[in-house]
């Protein structure tokens, strides 16, 4: 039993080594291609979340999720394909981490260069939170708005460095480049319009706006109403001419008729108090 032991070592070892360099050849051929295509889902998930024309707000949180697994995504494969470089001597340690050092090649550097810049983007999009707090939430869009220069830079990176690629590396890159397009196309459409709704909507508040009023304008308007300029209104009363009615005063006294009311007025009443002895 124990030689069939001895017997199986070497063959199992020989499998688990076989599998192990397919594994590692598979990564080193594949990984950065996955890393660039889960960059492009990135970039172009990122640019259709923010569309409010043909999304609903339902779909544009699923977008946002998925925006950010395939951010998580991106990292994963971007480890395994620098894990494997440096494992396999393309690549050296500093390289991998500091850019345009160690006499690297300029390809090399430029996905150094990304694979910098993809942290950094992840980093601000699990600290947004923070960002949004403190006094200059612009910040947070300035650091995110880096992927613009990010997906580029690996899509050079990618034609440039190693074998050279096949027709559909071409083919698939220019996929790639394809939907990025599109999401910015969706993201300008859906700029456009919103700054028509904004305007629109200014449009028609203004239409309801009272004009200004100038204190000339009122003070002339004041002036005309009073004559005066004291603000107040004078009450109107019938004009009656005063030769009329110092003649018809006249007439009446002569003639010894009683005048009207207001201008003859029964006097007091005298007071009798009653004598002692009386009746009364």
């Amino acid at each position: 039993m124990s030689s069939v032991v001895l017997l199986a070592r070497p063959a199992v070892g020989a499998a688990s080594a076989g599998a192990v360099g397919r594994v590692m050849a598979f990564l080193d051929y594949f990984a950065g291609v996955f890393t660039l295509l889960s960059l492009t889902a990135v970039v172009t998930c990122g640019l259709a979340a923010t569309d409010r024309l043909m999304l609903t707000p339902r779909l544009r949180v699923a977008v946002q999720s998925l925006h950010r697994a395939s951010a998580v995504a991106a990292l994963g494969f971007l480890g395994s394909h620098i894990a494997v470089k440096v494992v396999e001597r393309h690549a050296a340690t500093q390289t991998a981490v500091v850019p345009f050092t160690g006499g690297a090649a300029l390809a090399v550097s430029l996905g150094t260069l990304a694979a910098d810049l993809l942290v950094l983007i992840t980093a601000t999009g699990v600290l947004r939170g923070r960002f949004a707090g403190s006094r200059r939430p612009w910040v947070w869009r300035v650091l995110h708005s880096l992927a613009y220069v990010c997906w580029p830079v690996s899509l050079a990176h990618g034609l440039t460095a190693g074998r050279k690629a096949h027709a559909w590396v071409f083919w698939g890159y220019g996929l790639c480049a394809a939907l990025v397009a599109l999401a910015l196309l969706v993201r300008a459409l859906s700029y456009v319009g919103r700054h028509r709704s904004l305007s629109r909507r200014r449009r028609g508040a203004k239409a309801y706006r009272p004009a200004a009023v100038r204190p000339a304008a009122l003070s002339a308007l004041s002036d005309t109403d009073t004559g005066t300029g004291t603000g107040t209104r004078p009450i109107a009363r019938a004009a009656r001419p005063a030769a009329a009615t110092t003649a018809a005063r006249r007439s009446v006294h002569s003639a010894g008729l009683p005048g009207p009311k207001h201008a003859a007025r029964p006097g007091p009443r005298p007071l009798h108090l009653a004598q002692p002895g009386s009746g009364e």
